[in-house]
């Protein structure tokens, strides 16, 4: 089985997942296919075992993927999106044009996705929330508090109980990277991002789905005006 290149600077389970994607886009795999061993694609991608395991997740709740009881995971769909692909190529256009570009889909997206944790969250999956928020509020390291976002907007889509939206909010987390570590530039960045998640948090605590909605709403403004210089 060929090995195209990956994705510079990805984190080595969404490289991993990419460059699965483009062989099934390729031909090189098909729909029913098994897959070959976690050993051996751990092998093949030169990747630790946890780092397969993710890839394969991820591919499973876009539904590129289906596990099969016994014999590990086999193609289910050759429907393949490669955006996040796409997105990470040189040459798209300035900083503020991709962030902003970047900030109109999740303007388009997430405040639904709030909505829906509103409606659908456990119990648990709050008190995880909950947690995130928790570490944000005693954290200072712009890295630490970018993979604390990361963590709490991948909540909130599991929350949601949407495996669609959770794939999608997966890619996000690795495409906006850049962006949330801007955001974080500074106690005050850092203060905004913490008083949006709160409010958010504190929506989807009472279940009002509307009220979650705007406070997403309101924290994606509230961020894009820290890093994108509007025209």
């Amino acid at each position: 089985m060929p090995q195209p290149h990956g994705t510079q600077n990805a984190p080595a389970y969404l490289d991993v997942a990419l460059r699965l994607k483009r062989l099934i886009a390729d031909g090189e795999m098909k729909i029913g296919q098994s897959l070959p061993t976690e050993r051996a694609l751990a092998k093949q991608f030169d990747v630790s075992r946890h780092s397969l395991r993710e890839a394969l997740r991820v591919l499973q709740e876009q539904g590129i993927l289906a596990p099969q009881q016994g014999s590990g995971n086999y193609i289910a769909s050759a429907d393949v999106d490669l955006l996040d692909s796409d997105l990470r190529q040189p040459g798209r256009g300035d900083a503020d044009t991709r962030n902003r570009e970047i900030f109109e889909f999740r303007t388009l997206l997430e405040p639904q996705i709030a909505a829906w944790a509103a409606e659908r969250a456990s119990d648990r999956e709050i008190d995880a929330l909950a947690e995130i928020v928790t570490q944000q509020a005693s954290e200072s390291n712009a890295h630490t508090l970018k993979l604390l976002d990361d963590a709490f907007h991948l909540g909130l889509a599991r929350a949601a109980h949407n495996h669609v939206v959770t794939g999608v909010i997966r890619s996000i987390n690795s495409v906006v990277g850049q962006v949330r570590s801007e955001a974080y530039q500074g106690p005050q960045r850092n203060a905004v991002s913490l008083d949006g998640h709160r409010a958010i948090l504190d929506a989807i605590r009472a279940g009002d789905a509307d009220a979650a909605r705007r406070a997403m709403n309101r924290h994606i403004t509230q961020i894009r005006g820290l890093v994108v210089e509007e025209t």
